[in-house]
């Protein structure tokens, strides 16, 4: 961590108020760490999307704001600060989140990023801070605190490892573990096993998975991710207007067939989503789509494919954990997802993020074979 100079100029910090501020504050993530080859820049596009003032759904029903921070008109760091009112209303811990971080590895910086953040949740009555969340639980989230020497899968957090130094200096503390495990899936026997396991049970016959394609798949997956997950830690529900959002998001560049629903006696009791890496495909584009960008892209996940996909739903609704139906539904959920990977060609496969006291879905993953290769923490402190 390296204190600013006296006769350096100060840090000045401007609100991402229209499309044509969300410019500097992607180019903040390269100015940190566009030098690290572990590092895949987010796609400008995808930024633009998520982060213009009231452009998507969360947006527009929660509190949030983006600053850039410049010093000499360069960007060197950002943040995001929201007061996310579905979490309150849930958890009433009066948390604000913060997230979409990214700052050189200077206390000056630092301390102006969040300076500013938490001037903006104090203002609205918030007593905590958590993050990072970019932008709730449901997105992107955590911070990369192990698994440093390999690159993040689509839509993972990486982080060099100063950012927790920095956090703990600004007096943050972790608050949960996220972890991701990851194996080859050439050689996974998970499939057979699944398969003759199925095979003496009478119940088999009753669990029938399917695709989750069109808009009721897609209220359906969500009805069932928002009631699995209900229960976990910081949860906080989906709208389906979210929902259709992120679908819409994802559609152009997922397999058809890769996101499931089972069922058991056609009630639809579980989900799971997979989805090819796309940071694979978009590396060494410099997080830009145009003008060539996008068939780059395409190509790569079409034509070609990726070596790593990404698990980042797996799950079944609360009544069904702990039964013999729940059990055998999530694995057959993830051996219909380790057979297309199969026949994709995929080399291997993340499941991510998981919460460290979910041995059932872990002990399932590792199975697969797959080992524990990530970590990603949440922080938070009073403000």
């Amino acid at each position: 961590m390296t204190p600013a100079p006296a006769h350096r100029t100060p840090i000045e910090i401007r609100p991402v108020e229209t499309r044509r501020d969300v410019t500097p504050f992607w180019r903040a993530g390269l100015a940190a760490q566009g030098r690290d080859p572990a590092f895949t820049p987010p796609l400008l596009h995808e930024l633009n999307l998520t982060i213009t003032p009231g452009n998507t759904p969360f947006a527009r029903d929660n509190d949030g704001r983006a600053w850039t921070a410049f010093r000499d008109g360069r960007p060197v760091g950002r943040i995001y600060a929201v007061k996310d009112h579905a979490h309150l209303a849930i958890h009433k811990d009066g948390a604000g989140h913060f997230g979409f971080l990214e700052a050189i590895d200077d206390d000056a910086v630092w301390d102006a990023l969040f300076a500013t953040a938490a001037a903006f949740l104090r203002e609205r009555g918030l007593t905590r801070m958590t993050g990072p969340f970019s932008a709730s639980i449901n997105h992107e989230c955590g911070l990369l605190v192990e698994g440093h020497d390999t690159p993040s899968t689509t839509h993972t957090n990486y982080a060099p490892r100063y950012y927790a130094k920095q956090l703990e200096r600004l007096g943050f503390s972790g608050l949960k573990d996220l972890i991701g495990y990851e194996g080859p899936v050439a050689g996974s026997s998970l499939p057979a096993r699944v398969k003759r396991a199925r095979t003496r049970w009478a119940g088999s016959k009753d669990l029938v998975i399917r695709s989750a394609v069109g808009r009721e798949a897609v209220a359906t997956l969500n009805a069932v991710y928002n009631d699995g997950w209900s229960g976990n830690w910081g949860a906080v529900p989906v709208s389906d207007a979210e929902a259709s959002f992120l679908a819409e998001l994802a559609q152009p560049l997922l397999p058809r067939d890769w996101t499931t629903i089972v069922t058991w006696k056609d009630e639809p009791i579980g989900v799971l989503a997979m989805a090819p890496d796309v940071n694979e495909a978009i590396h060494g584009l410099g997080g830009k789509l145009f003008p060539f960008g996008w068939a780059r892209m395409l190509w790569r996940l079409k034509v070609a494919g990726v070596n790593r996909v990404r698990v980042p739903v797996i799950g079944v609704r609360r009544a069904w954990r702990g039964t013999r139906v729940g059990a055998m539904a999530a694995a057959s959920l993830l051996a219909d997802a380790v057979e297309k990977a199969q026949a994709a060609k995929v080399r291997r496969m993340e499941v991510s993020w998981m919460l460290e006291e979910n041995r059932s879905v872990i002990n399932l993953v590792a199975s697969l074979p797959a080992k524990h290769t990530k970590t990603w923490r949440l922080y938070g402190k009073d403000l």
